[in-house]
């Protein structure tokens, strides 16, 4: 399994499996390994959850938010940011125990599933108010159709061999992610001693855009990652469970992805 070495927050539990691997003959015949078929099964129900829940969270906060800003009665729900919050820490918790315990992941995948989809709808409102000033239900759509046709475009240049990714090229994402991530900490933490950075995610200007639009770009790339781990998975033999943390992989990178292009389209439309 040292094709699978990386370090991949998502993916880099395949490397704990490699003990684990059951023999051909044995794990055929009890179907208990890693499957294409098992893989995109598992996504599919994920990135249903995420839906679900998403359209669930984003209805009635949009509504409210649409009618508090026409000068109706309706109020900003008192929920919005502990479910923003809330969603953030218990979806970090369960990354660590899926990462950590990738057994779990069949049962704690699903569950992580419903906070990203708590997470997606919340930030689904969010985004758009922060640099429209109203929710967007057109946005949201253009965001999702967009998140979509960059992920068909990476898997058929994926699976044709079009798109591929070296040694090299996987350190230079890798490494460009874990600094974006401490990017982002540092832009809280300094927060709250008072100090004041140049935050790229706020920014509408052609810095600002600029940053976002890397910020996609990244996250397309992650995806070529996401696809070479399972395929790497899949061929290797991984236990049967690593399904779930290869779906897990992929629906982390695909809510990033549509965040990051919804405040794309967000902060490319307020400059209209």
């Amino acid at each position: 399994m040292s094709m699978l070495r990386s370090r991949n927050p998502a993916m880099s539990v395949f490397e704990q499996a490699r003990d684990e691997r059951l023999t051909h003959d044995d794990a055929l015949a009890r179907g208990k390994v890693m499957t294409l078929n098992g893989t995109v099964t598992a996504t599919a129900i994920l990135l249903s959850i995420v839906a679900t829940v998403a359209m669930l969270v984003y209805a009635p906060l949009a509504k409210s938010i649409t009618a508090a800003a026409s000068g109706q009665s309706f109020a900003i729900p008192v929920w919005i940011w502990p479910a923003l919050i809330g969603s953030l820490i218990g979806g970090l918790v369960l990354s660590l125990i899926i990462a950590f315990k990738p057994k779990t992941s069949p049962f704690i995948a699903p569950i992580h599933a419903a906070m990203e989809g708590v997470f997606v709808g919340v930030v689904s409102v969010l985004i758009p108010m922060q640099f429209l000033g109203a929710a967007s239900v057109s946005l949201v759509i253009q965001a999702m159709l967009a998140t979509l046709a960059i992920t068909a475009g990476m898997l058929i240049g994926y699976a044709t061999g079009v798109l591929r990714v070296g040694a090299f090229m996987r350190k230079v994402i890798i490494t460009a992610t874990m600094g974006l991530m401490i990017y982002a900490l540092a832009l809280i933490l300094l927060r709250f001693v008072g100090i004041n950075m140049w935050n790229g995610y706020a920014d509408t200007g052609i810095f600002g855009i600029g940053f976002t639009g890397l910020c996609v770009i990244l996250a397309s790339l992650f995806l070529l990652l996401d696809f070479q781990y399972i395929e790497a998975g899949i061929a290797n033999r991984a236990p049967k469970y690593m399904e779930w943390v290869g779906a897990w992989g992929l629906m982390v990178t695909l809510v990033w992805l549509y965040i990051e292009v919804l405040r794309l389209l967000a902060k490319l439309q307020s400059r209209d």
